[in-house]
């Protein structure tokens, strides 16, 4: 019959009678769908619309073979479309699966891109942004540290790499004169600030090298936010004096909307519209004393310069600064850091990470959907054989099923993409406060080509290997077997399950990523952090120089302040310390004298230093392992005291008795009083909860070596939010122009250290929980088609005596020869991607053997579970059906 079909194809373009024989043909087999039709109980005249359907293409199947008419390509492609979506309509219920299936990992997909787009891929919004750069000095000790002032000044007068460049380092500072006082995020800059990052006032000017001579210093730029919240957007504000600490401040500016800080290191503010106000930075002191550290700079390339041209440049300047200045300046060298990737670095890997969860999600659904498709090419398997005996070339009826596959992507990516819109809001929702432009973050135009290139590649990839299965058809088994298992139908049970090992394979890369990042979230939830959170309230104050001009006034009221706050009902304890653990307070370090010991050549004694009270490390919950607390009586007339850490000690006093031992901050200290001694050690505090442990550190009395800009603590017996007012109260009765800022529990600071491991894990298990439904879901299809293909095979076996017990572990054998390829192959694969995701951990090793194991355990049960229900079908095999049939 088939050689008789080929002779009649190939005749049919010189003798009309075969086409009338064609005709004939395709009649009778449109009156045996027909008869299919009718017997499902449909109606003749809605089994003939059906058939109609299916047999009504075929008429320009014989206009493509006899190609008589010459048909434009724009014509067969309409055709194409609409006889996809009638095929697609009839089969709504399949076509909407396909759809929902892909319309979730595109929308996923496009909303992880949103985010990859906008902190990764947009310009920075400074005009020529890779021009830009960070300036650091590095040691053997301090990897990554801000400059001295006047090693700045020498840098910016002998550089000939930058087309300018300038320094900047925060400075709160406190707004009053009209209502309540509030504090304002403000920074120090020199001149040119604002001319490196290529950004005009609104109104005004920027500061001149005027500003930075001492004395000249109280003029102010106000930032757009606060020119319109807090001076009605006045027009004439140029020129106003405003209270800023207890100072009148001339405006001299306002930055128009959408300035962006580019980032600090040292009491990070968050890179975006964060700065409230800017203040000139005054270069006073001794210009031969290099020894201190506490401006970053920031600077534009000339055009043609290189990055690395630049750093050459900069070390062989510092070169010459530790020659001059061998006490302060020796041992250092320059780091010079894109701008670009100084403000997204640490989040660039996270994000990639992701983008490559999500794109493996992708790739199931495609692998799901080609399964679909290939199930429903066996039922269209005469349809196919109808089309190839007409004539119809196989490429034609490739094009007409990645049609089908086009379109049902495109509707798929169609909703995705407003799938997206709403994901894009909860991301930024769920994002770290400190999330590098977050503020960049929406569905854009780069987002909506992303979204149309992967929607119609993903049609591409799932549609085509069902459609090349489908061109194959055997033109005479199709027209005369019905659904028996041929050779062709072989060939797509083998393509189904790769396609399943494959799904299988990547859902377990996926849920190995999520076991190791909740094994990160757990191990960093659970870790001794070495301080209590809980019960603790916490707020800063900063102290303005202009009244609290001595370290005595500042030591006085927060004593006062204190003993106010520990005689409210209901607190436990109170204190003041320089900084709060987990709040980015880790940039410092200083270098000391300890008595009877020297440092190893080119080394130095250091440490983290830190301010606090009597009372800061009780209502800190931070234990003490020796010796005694600060108390009142550690005052300025007396002898000064240090606390340590457990860091500390064990670092420079290994096996021995820390209590009494002195350090000095003199080069060569001469008599007793430039030592201080050693007087209490308490447990360590990481500087942040994923450091791999913690620096070195000690404590002055607040009341021997004062610190202005304090953090409170108040420990509570209840609910700490209840002494809140208490504490404002607190504070305006000692100074009512002081402003109460950053009240908070430490709950929520613990909580915001957390949110970037917490928001990871929450993605990458969410895009593994779906890939492990979707290769369940393509396990259950395999299985469930290959039972319903050997359903009269399991009929026999029963009729020949076979038990139950027998199908079951015939089908099990069938899903553990697609689980455990697959599982063995992705395991394999998450072992190889194990060091991209290393640095996202804390605790936990990418080779982890329990998290490995449990997944593989996981895997397996979940597609043994999606067996089971094939498996107990054919279990319950009727054998006497199975020999009526045969």
């Amino acid at each position: 019959m088939l050689q008789d079909l080929r002779y009649r194809l190939r005749a049919m373009f010189r003798h009309e009678a075969v086409e009338e024989e064609l005709d004939e043909e395709i009649r009778f087999h449109f009156d045996r769908e027909v008869e299919k039709y009718m017997r499902t109980g449909m109606t003749e005249e809605e089994a003939k619309r059906r058939a109609r359907l299916v047999f009504g293409g075929h008429e320009q199947v014989k206009e493509d073979c006899r190609g008589a008419r010459g048909t434009q390509f724009i014509d067969l492609t309409l055709d194409d479309i609409r006889y996809a979506l009638r095929q697609l309509w009839i089969n709504r219920t399949f076509a909407l699966v396909m759809i929902a299936t892909l319309a979730l990992s595109i929308g996923a997909n496009s909303a992880i891109f949103s985010v990859v787009d906008g902190v990764l891929l947009k310009r920075l919004p400074y005009p020529e942004p890779e021009r830009l750069a960070r300036i650091f000095l590095s040691s053997a000790d301090y990897p990554k540290f801000p400059l001295n002032p006047f090693d700045f000044l020498d840098f910016r007068a002998r550089n000939h790499s930058f087309e300018s460049i300038a320094a900047f380092t925060r400075g709160d500072v406190q707004l009053s004169g009209s209502g309540e006082p509030i504090r304002l995020n403000g920074f120090g800059i020199t001149s040119g600030y604002f001319r490196v990052l290529g950004i005009k006032p609104h109104l005004g000017r920027e500061f001149d090298f005027k500003a930075e001579i001492p004395g000249n210093g109280l003029q102010v730029i106000l930032s757009d936010r606060v020119w319109r919240t807090q001076f009605n957007a006045d027009p004439n504000v140029i020129g106003r004096k405003i209270t800023l600490n207890m100072q009148p401040f001339t405006v001299i500016g306002v930055m128009p909307a959408g300035t962006e800080h580019p980032g600090n290191d040292y009491h990070a503010v968050a890179y975006g519209e964060s700065v409230d106000v800017w203040w000139p930075f005054s270069f006073a002191g001794n210009s031969n004393q290099r020894g201190s550290h506490f401006i970053e700079g920031i600077g534009r390339l000339r055009p043609g310069v290189a990055v690395d041209q630049a750093r050459a440049e900069m070390n062989a300047i510092m070169s010459q600064l530790g020659r001059e200045h061998p006490d302060g300046d020796a041992g250092w060298s320059v780091l010079v850091i894109p701008l670009y990737s100084e403000v997204v670095g640490a989040s660039r890997r996270m994000l990639l990470v992701l983008l490559g969860a999500v794109g493996m999600v992708l790739l199931i659904a495609c692998a799901n959907t080609a399964n679909l498709l290939l199930a429903r090419a066996s039922a269209r398997q005469r349809e196919m054989a109808v089309r190839l005996a007409m004539g119809a070339p196989r490429l034609r009826v490739v094009r007409q099923l990645l049609t089908e596959s086009l379109i049902t992507s495109l509707a798929g990516g169609a909703l995705g993409l407003l799938l997206a819109f709403v994901g894009v809001r909860v991301l930024v929702a769920l994002l770290p406060a400190d999330f590098p432009r977050a503020q960049d973050i929406h569905v854009s135009g780069p987002v909506l080509a992303f979204t149309l290139l992967i929607s119609v590649l993903t049609g591409i990839l799932f549609g085509l290997a069902p459609a090349l299965q489908a061109s194959h058809t055997d033109p005479k088994q199709g027209l005369q077997q019905s659904g028996r298992t041929t050779t062709a139908s072989r060939h797509q049970n083998r393509l189904r399950s790769a396609l399943v090992i494959s799904e299988v394979s990547l859902a377990c890369v996926l849920l190995v990523g999520a076991g190791l990042m909740l094994r990160t979230f757990l191990n960093l939830v659970h870790l001794d952090s070495g301080f209590r959170e809980d019960h603790l309230l916490t707020a800063s104050l900063s102290l303005p120089h202009q009244r609290y001009k001595t370290g005595e006034q500042t030591a006085r009221f927060y004593q006062d302040l204190v003993r106010s706050l520990s005689a409210l009902p209901g607190v436990q304890s109170a204190g003041a310390g320089s900084d709060l653990p987990w709040t980015g307070y880790d940039e410092n370090a200083g270098g000391f004298t300890i008595e009877g010991k020297k440092p190893a050549p080119h080394q130095d004694f250091h440490a983290r230093y830190h301010m606090a009270t009597p009372g800061y490390f009780s209502a800190m919950g931070i234990p003490l392992l020796e010796g005694r607390f600060f108390t009142e009586a550690d005052r300025k007339d007396v002898p000064q005291v240090l606390i340590v850490n457990r860091a500390m000690a064990e670092r420079y006093w290994p096996h021995e008795d820390v209590i009494g031992k002195r350090i000095s901050f003199e080069d060569t200290p001469k008599k007793d009083s430039d030592w201080m001694t050693i007087v209490g050690v308490v447990g360590d505090v990481k500087d942040q909860p994923n450091s791999t442990g913690a620096e070195p550190a000690f404590w002055w009395s607040e009341f021997q070596v004062s610190e202005s800009d304090m953090s409170i603590a108040i420990r509570t017996q209840s609910d700490p939010r209840e002494v809140a007012d208490g504490l404002r109260d607190a504070v305006h009765r000692l100074d009512p122009e002081l402003a109460v800022a950053d009240v908070k529990l430490m709950n929520q600071v613990v909580d915001a250290s957390l949110s970037t491991p917490r928001f990871t894990f929450a993605l990458v298990g969410l895009f593994a929980g779906l890939a492990i439904l979707l290769a369940g879901i393509g396990t259950y299809g395999v299985i469930a088609y290959t039972v319903a293909q050997r359903s009269q095979e399991f009929g026999l076996r029963v009729a020949l005596g076979a038990q139950r017990r027998d199908l079951l572990q015939m089908v099990f054998a069938q899903c553990a020869r697609l689980a455990v390829p697959g599982t063995l192959l992705g395991l394999a694969l998450a072992l190889s991607l194990g060091r991209v995701v290393q640095t996202l951990l804390y605790g936990v090793s990418a080779t982890d053997p329990l998290i490995l194991a449990g997944v593989a355990l996981l895997v397996l049960t979940a597609a043994l579970l999606a067996s089971y229900a094939p498996a107990r079908r054919a279990s319950l095999a009727d054998p006497m059906r199975t020999l009526r049939e045969e």
